[in-house]
């Protein structure tokens, strides 16, 4: 490990699960298993928790009969060790940060942890030692991996200092001003991503699939199914996956599946300084053809 590494201040290890409020729990949860490829593993009238790989799950929707379309109240990540967790408690209470319970239905998940509300109001569940599986699901057309949540913000700058100052993610890249790229000690190239807009919520998630081949089984699911493909094909220029993103809003944000999320090296981690590119569509998805072409977006 270089001098710098080990002198710098760790952040979360990476994305384990988001937490949906629904406002009908039998309708997604048959979404998810069919769209997503997740496993059902608990649930009963009031919440149910689907997996994707070993981890004890991926995604907790909440029955939400109120509403009439889904909200993302919480997302979970995942914390190294003990003295990491601790030193994140001390950064979010030096930075004026109320420290919070965990949701009760994850304390007995975990060893220990926290949570703390960002910028945007929504919840951060810090743990370490998430309960797992001794095995995968036996489902052959399912993701390997939730990787990140996407952030659209009106308090863009405030809440990349918190994640970046506070939380310790760091920054693999930019597009202008108006969207950050973070990545966190899964080396993934962004376990976070914010994007300035004029109001918040979450935009998307992002699953990585076994094989672009999955990718566009679950293409054609959507497409079988009508459910809205709220992007097509991307290649994205950041990143360097390939994905496509569909889009029931009563069933959570958009669902972003996904082949080949760009790893960093333990040394790219380290070192790799973020890049500053121009808002151009072609930034974003190296398919574009011209500057102007912001069309399949």
């Amino acid at each position: 490990m270089t001098t710098e590494a080990a002198a710098r201040r760790r952040g979360p290890y990476g994305m384990e699960y988001a937490r949906i409020e629904v406002p009908d729990l039998a309708a997604s949860i048959e979404f998810l298993q069919y769209h997503v490829g997740l496993q059902l593993e608990q649930h009963d009238d009031e919440y149910a928790f689907l997996r994707a790989d070993i981890e004890h799950h991926s995604i907790e929707l909440v029955a939400a009969p109120q509403r009439e379309a889904s909200w993302t109240t919480a997302v979970g990540f995942s914390v190294e060790s003990d003295a990491v967790l601790d030193d994140l408690r001390e950064r979010v209470t030096a930075a004026g940060h109320e420290v919070l319970e965990l949701a009760d239905r994850v304390k007995g998940l975990v060893q220990r942890g926290f949570a703390v509300k960002d910028p945007n109001g929504l919840i951060v569940e810090l743990f370490t030692e998430f309960a797992e599986y001794a095995e995968p699901p036996l489902i052959e057309l399912r993701p390997l991996d939730l990787v990140h949540p996407f952030l659209a913000t009106e308090k863009y700058e405030e809440t990349l200092r918190f994640y970046t100052e506070v939380l310790g993610f760091l920054v693999s890249d930019y597009v202008g001003d108006v969207t950050a790229f973070l990545r966190s000690e899964d080396r993934y190239h962004h376990s976070l991503a914010i994007q300035r807009n004029k109001e918040f919520y979450v935009a998307h998630l992002c699953f990585m699939m076994k094989s672009f081949d999955h990718v566009m089984r679950g293409r054609a699911r959507a497409q079988y199914k009508q459910v809205p493909i709220a992007s097509d094909l991307v290649n994205h220029s950041a990143s360097t996956s390939i994905a496509f993103y569909m889009h029931d809003p009563v069933h959570g944000p958009r669902y972003e599946l996904c082949d080949r999320h760009r790893v960093f090296t333990p040394e790219e981690h380290e070192t790799h300084r973020a890049r500053r590119m121009s808002v151009d569509p072609r930034n974003i998805d190296v398919w574009r053809p011209a500057a102007d072409d912001w069309g399949r977006f």
